[in-house]
Order: structure tokens, then sequence, then C-alpha cells
């Protein structure tokens, strides 16, 4: 009752039509996201499905709902096929996490990419793989492996043959100089391992200099803190809505070289 009484009071308020219409709008979305927040942790708990490093499990265009990461507990591979347990086909849960701790994409900086721009230093689009198994600061993060410069998830889609830690590459030794000049744009993300947020890429400091390297999560684990949330439903094709600015931008590109 007291939702018509609301409703009648917003249809006498001596406004135009089209802007009722706004803020009719806004109020839905901003009660969804308030909702989202309440039960899911999070103010925008849908995501897009931009490559096909999970098929078939996930797949190009699925929008996946993800809990947010304050609402539940990671259950990586190693501890899934104990308990019987499966996230989209296979054991352990599909966790969605920001690269490097990157901060994630706003709408203006998926504005900035469709127009062919960059996005802001130090962000990145958010990578959603599946958790394999815990390391801790200095245990190898694969058999014979390198020892984890800090404690985090080793992480792998489904449909890629290494996982995200071995996925990159030593790009070769990088000019002493500008690490000392740029040391403002350049964050710290293990022992003697950087992230440049002007180009994205690592650094890492070495006793005969620096090295950069390449890659999703190179030699690097998912920091608990870089977990975003862990997705939990899939709704199959509705995210090519949400992706096709950015295949329209990509055509473009390529037709004008």
């Amino acid at each position: 009752m007291w939702l018509m009484k609301i409703g009648e009071w917003f249809d006498s308020l001596p406004i135009p039509e089209l802007a009722k219409d706004i803020i009719s709008v806004l109020v839905v979305v901003g009660a969804i996201s308030l909702l989202s927040q309440i039960t899911l942790g999070l103010w925008t708990p849908m995501v897009a499905v931009e490559s096909g490093s999970m098929v078939p499990n996930l797949n190009v265009g699925d929008i996946i709902l993800v809990q947010g990461a304050s609402r539940s507990e990671v259950i990586p591979w190693d501890e899934a096929e104990k308990m019987n347990y499966t996230a989209f086909n296979n054991p352990g849960d599909v966790i969605l996490y920001r690269p490097y701790g990157k901060e994630s994409l706003n709408l203006f900086d998926q504005l900035k990419m469709v127009l062919g721009m960059p996005p802001g230093q130090g962000k990145a689009i958010p990578i959603i793989h599946r958790a394999l198994y815990h390391v801790e600061e200095n245990e190898p993060m694969w058999e014979g492996g390198p020892g984890a410069p800090f404690a985090g998830y080793i992480t792998k889609g489904d449909h890629n043959e290494v996982i995200d830690q071995m996925a990159g590459q030593t790009l070769g030794m990088a000019n002493m100089s500008y690490f000392d000049q740029h040391r403002d744009d350049i964050m710290r993300v293990g022992d003697d391992v950087y992230l440049d947020k002007n180009t994205g890429l690592l650094l890492y400091q070495t006793e005969n200099g620096t090295y950069v390297g390449d890659g999703i999560s190179y030699l690097t684990p998912v920091k608990d803190e870089w977990v975003i949330g862990v997705a939990r439903v899939k709704i199959p094709l509705v995210g090519y809505v949400r992706l096709l600015p950015n295949i329209i931008s990509d055509e473009i590109h390529k037709i004008i070289g």
C-alpha cells in the first residue's frame, strides 16, 4: 500500500515525464545495486566473459553472476577433489580476480577502450579463471618451479594448456635508469617484483640488474585481496550485448589499419 502511495505522490510532482522516467530508472538500478551489495557483497555482481580461456565451461558472451569475496570462501581444485565438490563441471571454484592487483576498469575506462585508447594507469580487465591450489610465500608455484614471492592462489583457464603463473615471458633486461626515474609509477607486488603501472609490465630486480616480464599473472600468485569474488551462475550468450561495442570497435580498427 505504501508503495502505491509513493507512486501516486511521485506522479503528482510538477516535473516533465522524461525526467520522471529517468529518475525511475535510476531508482530501480540503485535498488538492484543495493540488493546485490546486501546479498552478494558486490555493487555490480554480473560480468561478461570476453575470452575463450574457460571454454567449454564458460564461453564468450556468457554473463556470470559473482558472489563477493567477503561473502564466500574460495575452494581450490586440490581441496575440492577431496570434498567431491565441482563448479562449472570441474573441481574447484572459478574466481574473478584483479591481475597483479591492478584496479578494475570503470565505465569511463571501457569507453576509452572502445575509442581505441588505453585504459588508465594501473588498471586491467579482471580475469575469470579457476583456482587450482594455494601456495605460501617461498613455496614452489609448481613442481620444480620458482618460489612464490608471496602467498596466493595458482590459477588457470580451463581451456589453457598452462597455469597463469607460467603463461608469460621475460622480455629482456631493463634500463636501470628507467627504474630509478619512474619509481612513483612502479608498484611493488612481491619481493624484488614490481609492476610498471604505465606499461603494465613486471620488473624483476636482481643482483645483476632489472628484467622485464609480461603475462597474465606471470610468476605472481593471486593474493586473497585481489580476488573480487567467486563465480556462481552463468547465463549463456546474454553478455554479447555488453561486448557488442568492443566487437564493433575491434572491427573498425582492423578496417582502418
